[in-house]
Parts: structure tokens; sequence; C-alpha cells
């Protein structure tokens, strides 16, 4: 089956009849869902917002899903940069405290520090991990790995796996990307740097691992658990490109996610935590690609919608959604210009990854034809394409000059503009919704975020870190370099 985003319609529709506050908002705590918008800033929700108002000519006040419930704001910095990575900025949340950029689930000294998943785990709930990116990537890993540097993935897959004894297995499911990482160099699609197979010894160890859409389709709400579906050798495809492969969309994988925990949990004293990451937003803010940007951001409301649902069926349950950073510099408006247009994105039908991909394994003679013919009046959506842009598209002799060449052809038109292919240190939005969520409002400090939701869960990390302390984080000889600018406490 092909994923489409629902229609704007329909989503609207929707939108308009959900109820901000869940009706039964007090009862006892159990379930924690809490969802990640990685690089995910306010523009970008503006941004979103307008492309959906224009398309379906909606009045001035609209709101999306998540407008509805937005409390307040969370500062994004890490330990040592105000511009945070992924990892320190998702490990805020998993932890409660800051680290240096590219950690995982260390301290600024290398000590491994215990996440409330893992803590939440050993208490009786059941977790999971639902992402578009690697499983082992940044955000994901955060909630049950420790590495020194996020690029270690060999040494936590093993981790995430549950294959490292002084750790253990702390998640129940995982949904995603990134199989790479779990099968040796042996094998055809392989990134490990090494022939170890972890799915052979995790099925010994007990997992159920599904690969493809029709073992995903498969599955009850009652599969054997510890559960793992990683359906790409690398990320999931953006929203944008799924008319070209047929894996689950992060909605499909969270109502699924869902529905298993809820079933594995209900009989029991504890509930489930699970993290959703809408992890392709942020890479659409490293290739300046605003069209594929709005198709995630649409597909991550979707998901908010579906997870309000079931909040709303399920009183005890307390969402969150927050961003580890903003990604791109996106600012709409530019050159002196008063206007914008959103639209100019909604006839654009695949990523800047893919046409770039395309683009530069193209000989040099078969360019301008691509360009002219394929590119620009196919790809992009517009068949008159300024002179000055098709020349910028065909200069581009790599990755980066060829994401901004495509950023610009649509950008100027629509009067917006990136200031960056990486990371920003702007605040970004927190939302929440169900039970208990009454103290999450105003402008916080990121880890504000982690120790509500340790708080939540009523869970104890120092044992957990006591534990762990001596488990190795180190997949090869690392040592971070100098920062710039170290916080003083």
């Amino acid at each position: 089956m092909k994923f489409a985003i629902v229609s704007l319609v329909a989503l609207t529709s929707f939108i308009s009849s959900v109820p901000t506050t869940s009706p039964n908002a007090g009862s006892s705590k159990k379930n924690m869902i809490m969802m990640v918008s990685d690089g995910f800033g306010p523009a970008s929700e503006t941004l979103a917002r307008a492309y959906v108002q224009q398309s379906g000519k909606y009045p001035p006040n609209f709101m999306s899903v998540i407008d509805r419930i937005l409390v307040g704001t969370s500062r994004t910095r890490s330990a040592d940069s105000f511009i945070t990575d992924s990892a320190p900025g998702a490990q805020c949340f998993s932890t409660g405290t800051k680290t240096y950029n590219n950690a995982i689930g260390v301290s600024p000294d290398y000590v491994p520090l215990g996440t409330n998943m893992e803590a939440a785990h050993r208490a009786g709930y059941k977790t999971g991990l639902v992402v578009k990116s690697y499983i082992a990537d940044a955000t994901p890993s955060v909630f049950a790995a420790h590495a020194a540097n996020r690029a270690m993935q060999d040494l936590i897959s093993e981790q995430m796996a549950g294959l490292v004894p002084e750790i253990g297995r702390n998640v129940d499911l995982m949904f995603g990307g990134g199989r790479c990482t779990f099968i040796g160099n042996a094998t055809k699609g392989s990134c490990r740097t090494d022939s170890y197979d972890l799915f052979p010894v995790m099925q010994k160890n007990g997992w159920t691992n599904i690969f493809n859409r029709s073992e995903f389709n498969a599955l009850t709400n009652t599969p054997k658990l510890p559960l793992s579906g990683l359906f790409t050798l690398g990320n999931v495809p953006y929203a944008i490109d799924y008319p070209d492969n047929d894996v689950p969309s992060l909605v499909e994988m969270a109502k699924k996610a869902l529905d298993i925990l809820y079933t594995a949990s209900k009989d029991s004293a504890k509930g489930f935590y699970i993290m959703i990451e809408g992890s392709r937003i942020d890479h659409a803010g490293h290739s300046n690609d605003a069209g594929a940007h709005i198709r995630e951001i649409l597909e991550y409301w979707e998901t908010v919608a579906m997870v309000s649902e079931f909040v709303d069926a399920h009183p005890e349950t307390a969402m969150i959604s927050t961003s580890d950073h903003e990604c791109g510099g996106l600012t709409l408006g530019r050159d002196n210009n008063y206007f914008l247009y959103p639209l100019t994105y909604q006839k654009q039908t695949k990523s800047h990854e893919v046409i770039c991909t395309q683009l530069l394994a193209a000989n040099v003679t078969a360019r301008g034809d691509l360009v002219t013919n394929v590119i620009a009046p196919k790809y992009l959506g517009v068949a008159n394409v300024t002179t000055k842009a098709t020349s910028k598209i065909l200069a581009a002799s790599n990755t980066s000059e060829c994401y901004m060449a495509l950023a610009d052809a649509l950008a100027i038109p629509a009067n917006l503009a990136w200031t960056s292919l990486g990371h920003t240190g702007v605040d970004v939005n927190v939302y929440a919704k169900g039970n208990c969520v009454e103290d999450v409002k105003g402008n916080m400090e990121n880890t504000d975020i982690g120790n509500w939701i340790t708080k939540y869960l009523e869970v104890d990390l120092a044992p957990v870190t006591e534990a762990i302390k001596k488990t190795n984080v180190f997949q090869y000889a690392f040592k971070r370099p100098n920062t710039t600018y170290v916080f003083e406490y």
C-alpha cells in the first residue's frame, strides 16, 4: 500500500474537532508519549500553516493540530555550545542533563548516565522507539544507549539491541530505518565496520525481527516482544518520496506501536513509555528543502492528531511534543520583499536528496537535458525556472552545492530563505496534552522537559547510572575537540 499524506480537508476537519484537554484529565498516571519534531522551529510551523491555509483557502484564524496544544517554548543549548547537536539536545529529554555536542547518554566526562527509558523499563513499563531516521541515530539512541560519540553506531546498535550485558535490554519495540548498522560488513548494504550480524543473535535472545511492508501489515496487536522493524537500510524516505517507496509511514508506525504497547501493558500496574520522532523534518532543513520540509511537518501533524485521539480515549496518558533544535535557519521573507508564496512548493514531487543523487550521478553531457526537461518541470514543478537558477544547479559539483542551488530555485520566488545547512540556536515550541501536563508551560530549559518526564513516570535514574557506570562507551579512540564556549553554572 502506498502511503499518502491525509487530505488537507480531512486533516483540518479533524483538527477543528479535537479538544485541547482530555475530558478526564487528572486520572491516575500511566502512559507517556514523548514526541520529538527534530529540527522543527517556529518559522517551520508558520510556513506549514501558511501552506495549508492557502491550499485550503482557510480563514486567517486557522490553527493546526499542534497550534491548539501550544504551551510554551524550550531553550536548546548543549553543555558546550549555544547551537546544539541532536544528541545532547535529545539527551536533555532522556536524562534531564546537558552534555557536549555529539555525546550519547554520557556526561561531559564520558560517564554513562541512566535514562528515563531505561529506568522505566526496569520499573515495569513497556518501552518503544519510533523514528524515520536510523534507529541508532542520535535522538533514539540517547534513550537507550551510551557512547562517547554519535558516530559510534556499531556500539550503539549493539546496546539498543540489548546485546551489551552491562546495560541489558531496555526497549521492547523499535520501528524505523538504519538496518545497515545491524548487519555485518560481509553483507551488501552494511554500514558496520565489522562482520558482526546482530539479527541472528537478537532472534536467539527472543526478538521478533521484521523488515518490510508485508510483515508490518501482518502484525497483530499482540506480537511476541521484543519487536524490531527496521524497514530500510538507511533513513526511511521522505514523505514526498513515498510514491516511489513502499514503506510504513511515520503515522502508521506510531499507530501500530501504540496499539501493541497499550495491549501489552493494559493489565499491568505500569503502562508504556514511547518516543516518536519526526526525524526527517531536520534532514529537510539540512538540505534546505522547503518542499520536503513542509510534507514532513504535515506528516508529523497527522501523527500528533492520531496520538491526540489516543490520549482522548486513554485519559491516563500524557503527551508532550517539542524539538531538540531548529535546523536550516528558515526565515519567511527576504530581499526587502513583503510577501510569501508557500504554494510555490505545491508541485514539487521529489526531495532534494533524490534529485541531487540523480543529478550528481549523471555524466556532464546529460545534465543539461536532465535539469531542463526533468528536474525543473517534473521534480521542482516549475516550467519557467530562470537560466540563472538552472546554471547554478548545473554547476553543482557536490551535494551541498546541489542542495543550495535547488533551494534557491524555489525559495527566491517563494520569498523565503535559509541561513544555514546546519542547526541554529533559536528557542523551539513546546506542545502538550493529556494527564498532568499543567506544569509544562512557559519558557523552559530543555532539561526541564526531561526532568518532568522522569517525574511523571515516577522513576529514579540514579540506580541505573550506578549499575551501568563501568559500561564501555568507546567504539574507537576518541577525544572531543576543544570547545569554543563552555557554560558555567
